[in-house]
């Protein structure tokens, strides 16, 4: 474990603003949550360092691997929606050029960016995930983006789908980013919001904290001022890519904590995760993302 300073301003002023458990792996361990008296940033503080993370990601680990027991019709054709819409997102306005997703995992997104035209590259730590992505037929490298051989301004587009909240040296990553870029390019960053309705409800249950994996939960004011530190502009911030699912496992947070009765909380937890309850809340989810209140935010920025 360390204690670290502010990745932003380099204070050390906080605030703890929420304590909890590791909720995947039933950890009995306490993290807490700060936040930066000086510049906003929220933070894990103590936290695992980078060779202690790895403990905290089981091997089956996959953001949305609880979703495999939604095998219906619609959670497939909505899965399948979710990366068209990530590839409108990411390339709205672009000439098809070169490509960078950091945290490709077995590579679907790079795979919809190629058909549409793309020259794809990939990045995972995960070597399994990487290995996949070459059974497919696409370039990616193993590793942090710190290790990547990649020369200065060789990629028109860069995206980080949930994966910011993830890494120990955001305010890094970000100055990386933006010298990988070609002149005016493009770097597109989905996350947790935390100005959601879901924070608001679920309090310190809301999924978004995943604790202690998101090591960062980032306000639109302070990460707007990380991306213009790091020499990128904010072209528009749009909530597009969450709707029910986030929201599913801040539910099942709250069932695994409220409902003692065993065979109560596996009937809950089948209802969450069922077609019908899926679809039902959708429209009421495409309501919350017009008003930037969605569980899930993007932000698209291009280098100055």
């Amino acid at each position: 474990m360390e204690t670290v300073n502010c990745n932003f301003c380099g204070s050390d002023e906080t605030t703890v603003l929420y304590s909890g458990r590791d909720r995947l792996l039933n950890g009995s361990q306490v993290f807490n949550g700060v936040r930066c008296r000086q510049c906003g940033l929220i933070y894990i503080n103590p936290r695992p360092t980078i060779d202690e993370i790895a403990n905290y990601y089981p091997a089956e680990y996959e953001p949305f691997k609880r979703h495999e027991r939604l095998q219906s019709l619609p959670a497939r054709i909505s899965y399948r929606i979710s990366f068209s819409k990530r590839r409108r997102i990411a390339s709205h306005g672009l000439k098809p050029g070169r490509l960078l997703d950091i945290g490709s995992g077995s590579g679907d997104f790079l795979l919809e960016m190629r058909a549409a035209g793309w020259d794809v590259h990939g990045l995972d730590i995960s070597p399994a995930a990487c290995e996949a992505t070459r059974k497919r037929g696409m370039d990616t490298f193993n590793g942090q983006l710190f290790d990547a051989p990649y020369p200065e301004q060789s990629f028109d587009l860069i995206t980080m789908w949930d994966v910011l909240e993830h890494v120990h040296d955001p305010m890094g990553h970000l100055q990386r980013i933006c010298n990988l870029l070609v002149p005016n390019g493009r770097y597109v960053v989905t996350l947790p919001n935390p100005e959601s309705l879901d924070l608001f409800v679920f309090k310190g249950l809301w999924a978004g904290f995943d604790i202690p994996r998101h090591l960062y939960v980032y306000s639109r004011k302070t990460l707007i001022a990380m991306i213009e530190q790091a020499g990128m502009e904010v072209l528009s911030i749009r909530c597009v890519t969450g709707g029910p699912r986030a929201s599913i496992w801040s539910i099942e947070f709250v069932i695994d904590d409220k409902v003692n009765n065993p065979r109560l909380k596996k009937f809950l937890i089948k209802v969450i995760y069922s077609p019908v309850w899926y679809l039902a809340w959708r429209p009421f989810y495409f309501v919350l993302d017009q008003i930037k209140a969605g569980s899930s935010i993007t932000f698209t920025c291009r280098k100055r």
